[in-house]
């Protein structure tokens, strides 16, 4: 196989992963969990196929999660955020937002920032703001202070802006007043993206996964 060819086949591999956007910036060189080895295939129908195509608030999703989540451990969630690939990866956020599994919090604030796939960077906002701590709201403050200010980079900025408000709603704060100014330059020729929208759909997001953890929680107690 010529190298042109190794060289085809490669970007192919990185754009099915989910890195549409090749960038380099300021946080690509940020540490992350990476895996010595791939995925199996019995892994991946049990614990990706069913769930990276599914939002966390329908009853689909929820009743796929609660048939497996006893067997939904720190090894599996690893082994998800480890993975290069955007499928992988938002199904180990919503586990580790699911499971309060605060230790991947620098994780996926580091995935956040790095920004390597599409499509996770939503996943990692649910998990931000889930956890609602110090760290968090660091990671979400960062993203926004750089992304916000590369129109180029269309990615989770949205996600980002509702994560932190319904972290500051929680809070009585109003976190999201320092970066008005920056989302309304952001989003000048980006019409369909709407501040109010995106937050009601986050915060609705954030109350189903709260109702799954309470249905988690009353089937142990029950046993």
């Amino acid at each position: 196989m010529s190298s042109n060819q190794n060289e085809t086949n490669a970007a192919l591999a990185m754009h099915v992963a989910g890195a549409t956007v090749r960038h380099e910036g300021r946080f690509s060189d940020l540490k992350v969990l990476e895996n010595d080895e791939s995925l199996s295939k019995n892994f991946i129908n049990k614990y990706v196929i069913p769930f990276y195509m599914k939002k966390i608030d329908t009853t689909e999703f929820r009743e796929h999660f609660l048939a497996i989540n006893d067997t939904v451990n720190n090894e599996i969630v690893a082994k998800l955020l480890g993975d290069f690939n955007w499928r992988t990866r938002s199904v180990g956020a919503k586990f580790a937002t699911l499971g309060d599994m605060i230790e991947y919090e620098d994780n996926i604030g580091k995935l956040l920032l790095r920004s390597d796939t599409c499509y996770a960077g939503h996943y990692y906002c649910l998990a931000l703001a889930s956890f609602a701590s110090t760290a968090a709201i660091n990671y979400l403050q960062q993203y926004l202070e750089y992304y916000l200010r590369r129109p180029d980079l269309w990615f989770d900025q949205s996600s980002a802006m509702a994560a932190l408000s319904y972290i500051g709603t929680a809070k009585s704060e109003n976190l999201i007043a320092p970066y008005i100014k920056l989302w309304n330059k952001f989003i000048v020729d980006k019409s369909n993206l709407n501040l109010a929208t995106s937050v009601e759909s986050f915060n609705q997001q954030m109350l189903s996964l709260d109702e799954i953890k309470r249905e988690i929680s009353s089937f142990y107690l029950k046993k």
